[in-house]
């Protein structure tokens, strides 16, 4: 990539294995972990709210979002991975289509997105088991919070624009894996105009 940087992006509805496969990139490709869902949990507890689930989530980048502007939490974003200075980077959490269109601009042929795909109970499942602060109460909740996701991030868009789909329906992580190690067999040894659009 002649020592430019390259930038993945990691799309996927709740719980459906984006922050896991991140987490693959850094350990075993050595990427740098860039997650807006941090970045706005942080700002969460600045606020000083100690208690949160998914809406106050989301309720919070809608109006950073009409504040500041749409690009605004991609913004804080990007300033984490310029003050990096590192070169492979991966962003789990890239939600709205113009997310997308905002690094593709950014990362000129160096910024492709994968989408993640896995069923909702299987995804609710995954979400009780990791037991965060933000986890569902009933799966109920989840299918609501699920719903107004797709709604409010207008993610089936998102899931077009994305370069590459994977699949993450089992809970045996095997055959993730085996697509991840496709995916960055082609994407690191490919020149950086060979993957854009």
């Amino acid at each position: 990539m002649s020592g430019k940087a390259i930038v993945v992006g990691l799309t996927a509805l709740p719980s459906g294995g984006k922050d896991y496969t991140a987490d693959i990139l850094v350990k075993k490709y050595h990427f740098y972990k860039v997650s807006p869902g941090e970045v706005i949990r942080e700002k969460i507890r600045d606020m000083g709210i100690k208690s949160f689930d998914r809406k106050a989530q989301q309720d919070l980048q809608d109006k950073l979002r009409k504040k500041y502007g749409k690009y605004y939490v991609m913004e804080l974003c990007y300033q984490k991975i310029r003050k990096s200075g590192k070169k492979r980077i991966v962003i789990p959490g890239i939600r709205f289509p113009f997310d997308i269109s905002f690094y593709k601009k950014k990362y000129d042929g160096r910024f492709i997105n994968i989408y993640i795909d896995a069923p909702v109970k299987i995804r609710y499942r995954r979400a009780v088991k990791r037991q965060r602060e933000d986890a569902p109460k009933s799966y109920a909740q989840f299918l609501k919070e699920d719903e107004r996701e797709r709604m409010m991030f207008k993610l089936e868009k998102t899931k077009d624009l994305s370069d590459i789909r994977i699949n993450n329906s089992v809970d045996n992580s095997n055959d993730l894996k085996k697509d991840i190690e496709v995916v960055m067999s082609y994407l690191l040894s490919n020149t950086a105009s060979s993957i854009s659009r």
